[in-house]
């Protein structure tokens, strides 16, 4: 064995071996050339894409539409459909009829377009079926809300003024009615923020992957902002009004004033008083109790966590 081995080993060290290698590839490759640059004739089969479907339409999907296509071209031009799934594009604007609500692409409609699609140096001889039926449904549009599936949290001392809530508050759908008919409302992702002690502005992405493909989505992110400021507690006392009392009745109560507890950011603090808050109890809602129940009928927007101190207001009637 080793005689054998050392003659195929002086072989490939042999620089006519190696010559006739260089020939060899240098033949092959002009041979390839020389066959991609020959006319060929061959068909192949195309998916087929609709475009320019009016805004009232949405083309339902349907793969089963394809156009086998004969096609006359160089070997080289052949090579990009051996590399790549072949698409052509079918116009519903100009190539198309319309008949008992389907539309019809023909061939003697839609040829010239088809033929464009591959350029001066490939000539199309032939396409097969003549004709394709596309589905289609009415577009309507609805606007659904978003809801914003968000936590957020504070760093101790800091809070917002703000709801939680996304810009835009609502999104447009565009899609069949048979679709659109069990889309309530769309969600956020879910993201947490917290510890937050300054002003949030980002974008948070919709859940859209339950939406078929055929409803347009005018959206697929919104932008949660929220501002976040430095917050104290303020305290005031305010005088307590009893409403809808009878005619003919008069009544006593205590205490006269309640401690309202609030808080606020410290930039507003200053411009709050007890002016801008009210506390009433209705006497028709006491149902021959012995006490009343209060509650803030007015307080300023720029205020949070409105707390009574007291929950009663005792009374007894003095005169009837």
């Amino acid at each position: 064995m080793s005689p054998i081995k050392n003659k195929i080993s002086q072989l490939f060290k042999s620089k006519k071996l190696n010559v006739f290698v260089l020939f060899f590839i240098i033949s092959l490759t002009i041979l390839i050339l020389s066959k991609l640059s020959q006319n060929y004739q061959g068909t192949l089969v195309f998916k087929v894409k609709p475009t320019n479907a009016k805004e009232t339409q949405v083309i339902l999907n349907d793969t089963s539409n394809q156009l086998k296509i004969t096609l006359d071209t160089y070997g080289f031009k052949w090579l990009r459909y051996a590399v790549s799934k072949p698409i052509v594009e079918v116009d519903l604007e100009s190539d198309v009829i319309l008949k008992d609500s389907i539309l019809i692409w023909t061939e003697k409609k839609g040829f010239s377009n088809i033929s464009k699609q591959f350029g001066k140096d490939i000539k199309v001889i032939n396409i097969n079926p003549d004709s394709l039926v596309f589905r289609y449904d009415i577009n309507q549009v609805k606007k659904v809300p978003v809801k914003a599936d968000l936590d957020v949290s504070f760093l101790q001392g800091f809070n917002t003024l703000d709801s939680i809530k996304v810009t835009p508050d609502s999104i447009k759908l565009i899609g069949p009615a048979s679709l659109l008919k069990d889309i309530h409302f769309i969600k956020t992702k879910h993201k947490s923020f917290s510890d937050l002690k300054g002003n949030v502005d980002k974008p948070i992405q919709l859940v859209v992957d339950s939406i078929s493909d055929e409803v347009k989505v005018e959206s697929n992110m919104v932008q949660f902002h929220l501002e976040v400021s430095k917050f104290t507690e303020g305290v005031v006392t305010l005088p307590v009004t009893i409403v809808n009392v009878p005619e003919g009745i008069k009544i006593n109560y205590f205490p006269k004033q309640i401690t309202v507890k609030y808080a606020t950011t410290i930039n507003d603090f200053n411009s709050i008083s007890e002016e801008d808050f009210k506390v009433e109890c209705d006497y028709a809602n006491s149902k021959n109790k012995s006490y009343l129940i209060p509650k803030i009928v007015a307080s300023p927007k720029n205020v949070k966590n409105i707390r009574l101190q007291e929950q009663q207001i005792e009374f007894i009637i003095t005169q009837q």
